[in-house]
């Protein structure tokens, strides 16, 4: 997959977090949670670009995926019913 753009362009992103992590970020100021959470959004949206790389040369359909992850979870159902009751 592709890298980081080399330019020094940078954007700003506000995140609203729960107080609990807020108050662990602030007991450990020394880990730079910046670059923690830069390397996370990359690694995202790499697995978010591949999906869409992987969606676009699919021949599957909407209805046809649909179909098939009914297919999979009646197929799981069936599968844990028989399991519970042996």
């Amino acid at each position: 997959m592709g890298r980081k753009p080399a330019s020094g362009a940078r954007s700003k992103v506000v995140i609203d977090l729960p107080v609990e992590l807020d108050t662990l970020l602030k007991r450990h100021r020394e880990i730079p949670w910046d670059s923690v959470a830069e390397q996370a959004l990359w690694h995202y949206a790499r697995q978010v670009a591949l999906a869409d790389r992987l969606a676009s040369r699919s021949a599957l359909t909407e209805t046809a995926a649909k179909d098939l992850a009914r297919s999979v979870k009646a197929g799981l159902r069936r599968r844990y019913a028989k399991a519970a009751s042996a």
